[in-house]
């Protein structure tokens, strides 16, 4: 009887280390934000500079339904947060100048684009703590009904960057900026994903502001490491 109590002891405890193992396992498979970026600056841009001619479309109203301005313009970016842009051409049946549509895209924050030239893991790093999210805390979420990779706080809760999970490639950045008194927040998404020299890279961008799309850009042509074209206007530099 004795060795029948010490068989069932022993298989309990085998059990119980078993569970325990397992949940280990599970456990690791949530890796460091550190990994991550690297393995995101493995696969993602790692271009100096892009040229980018894109069609813009900006929601003159604030909203999808008040209204929409649709315009092409060329931006190019440089490493490590320097933005130039044009408006090349608007639809004709637009009534309104280059002057009043640069008005109203004066609430628009275009840090977002360093994530798209030179992504090493230590410049990402660098801005993920600028825009204040938090690599200590990393788990997995749902984008679309697809599994991602979320660097800093989930939805509502703060800053964060998502990730695909097989990819590693951005999906959403979300952080705040200082507007008046107060804050606003900023969620860019990324999609769209094709091939370019053995690098990924976005052909599709949604700008939100405070929850509402406020423009959105496809990218017609993109073009890598080269200079600075002639007539671009300063947007931007970090």
């Amino acid at each position: 009887m004795p060795v029948k109590r010490s068989g069932i002891a022993m298989l309990i405890v085998l059990m119980i280390g078993g569970v325990v193992a397992v949940s280990q396992r599970a456990h690791g498979y949530i890796m460091p934000a550190e990994q991550l970026l690297n393995l995101m600056s493995a696969r993602f841009s790692r271009f100096h500079t892009v040229l980018l001619r894109q069609s813009t479309q900006l929601m003159a109203g604030g909203e999808e339904g008040g209204g929409t301005l649709n315009f092409e313009e060329k931006v190019w970016i440089r490493s490590p947060g320097i933005y130039r842009s044009r408006i090349t051409a608007e639809i004709e049946e637009q009534e309104v100048s280059v002057p009043e549509i640069q008005a109203l895209r004066l609430d628009i924050d275009c840090s977002y684009r360093r994530l798209l030239v030179a992504n090493t893991s230590n410049n990402l790093s660098s801005y993920l703590r600028e825009w204040g999210i938090d690599q200590e805390t990393v788990s997995l979420t749902r984008v679309d009904g697809s599994i991602a990779w979320c660097i800093g706080k989930k939805a509502k809760e703060g800053p964060r960057l998502l990730m695909d999970k097989e990819r590693f490639l951005p999906l959403l950045l979300n952080y705040r900026i200082p507007f008046g008194q107060g804050m606003r927040t900023v969620e860019v998404q990324f999609d769209d994903y094709r091939m370019i020299e053995k690098r990924w890279f976005p052909f599709r961008i949604k700008y939100f502001l405070d929850g509402e799309m406020v423009e959105s850009y496809i990218f017609l042509e993109a073009h890598f490491n080269v200079p600075e074209p002639a007539g671009l206007m300063e947007n931007g530099q970090q």
